[in-house]
Order: C-alpha cells, then structure tokens, then sequence
C-alpha cells in the first residue's frame, strides 16, 4: 500500500486545516451572535404579545428559541423564533436569522389551512407595497435565500405573481440586511419587528384571538 495520502489539499485549503485561529474566531463570532439573539428577544418581547389580542399567547413559546446549525446549502447560521408556533399542521413565527456570508433575515412566516383562512393576505400586501419586504414565491416554504426564485419584493410583483401569492397554503414576508451593515442590525430588526406586528394587528379579522 502506497504511504502517500489518498486526498489531497490544495495551497489554500491546507494553510486554512492548519489554521486554527480561524475556526476558533467563527466559533467566537456565532457565540456572539446567539447572545445578540438574546438580546433582540428581549427587545421582542417588550413590543409584541402582552396585551395584543389578534395574537394571543395560547399556543405560542412563551420564550424565544435560538438554534443554530453548520449546513444552510453549506454555511452556518443561527435563527431566532418569537413568537412562535410550530404544530403539525399549522405554523404562525416570527424569524429571525443570520446565515454566514449573507445577510440578516426577518420573515413573517404563517402556515396552515386553519390560519390561512383567517389571514388577508390581499390586506398584507397590499399595505406592503411601498416597503421593502418581499414575499416568498417558491412552492417550498423552508427555503431562506432571497435569490429570484425564492422572493419578489412586493413593490416589485405582477398580477400573476400577486394572484399566486395570495393563492399558496402558505405566506412568507422578509426583509434583509446585509452583513456590511453590522452596526444597524440591531435596529434595522427591531424596526422591522414592529413593522410585522402592525401588519398583523391589521391584518387579522379583530376579536379572533385563538390561531
């Protein structure tokens, strides 16, 4: 049997598996991350449930849950769900998540035939138009990216996109910043937090507190 390894690095990858003081400063960076994750939820939950009638706290975390994972089509990333609830057949979460490389993300999630019927989504976009949020436009509702096959700004949207938003089993509404903007994250998500829960206040027949 030959000696000589079977894989082989090239120059780049081979100073990168030597280097450890890169893996141990993407472990520091997610750390801090979970821990601004913390905080937001703190933020989070100050502005939103607690005397809000269109989403009441039955059924939802009554804290937020942060989790983070290595392979998001091949990068870490950590998220941020509050409020939430995730059943079998029904989700209603508010996301937050940091993807490695790419960008913060707010997304307004709602899923679900016992939701969606209570939902207008006609109200929601249309009260939209003027933001920069997108909705979601695939036909799978766990994909996060912000390429076109995925979202349309809404300000962006044609007839037939519009009329096949508001016919999918499902309502995706984010909005992004990029990681160059590290400095305005914070508030960037806060600001678009209470964006989202206006939309709902509005966007809820009023009285149905029960999703």
């Amino acid at each position: 049997m030959s000696n000589e390894a079977k894989i082989h690095l090239s120059k780049y990858e081979t100073e990168v598996v030597m280097d450890t003081k890169w893996i141990l400063t993407k472990q520091e960076i997610i750390e801090k991350i979970c821990s601004f994750f913390g905080e937001m939820h703190d933020v989070y939950k100050s502005v939103s449930i607690p005397g809000n009638k269109h989403i009441g706290e039955i059924g939802f975390i009554k804290n937020g849950k942060i989790s983070k994972g290595e392979n998001y089509k091949g990068l870490p990333y950590v998220i941020l769900d509050y409020p939430a609830m995730f059943q079998k057949e029904n989700i209603f979460a508010i996301r937050t998540m940091f993807w490695w490389g790419n960008f913060f993300s707010i997304t307004l999630h709602i899923s679900g035939k016992k939701i969606m019927q209570n939902v207008r989504i006609h109200r929601i976009l249309s009260h939209l138009k003027k933001s920069n949020f997108s909705v979601c436009i695939n036909n799978d509702e766990w994909q996060h990216n912000f390429d076109d096959v995925n979202y349309i700004l809404i300000s962006e949207m044609d007839e037939t996109q519009y009329a096949e938003a508001c016919a999918r089993n499902f309502l995706k509404i984010s909005k992004k910043i990029d990681l160059s903007n590290w400095n305005e994250t914070a508030q960037f998500l806060e600001n678009s937090y209470m964006e989202l829960i206006e939309l709902i206040k509005i966007s809820f027949p009023a009285g149905e507190t029960a999703l």
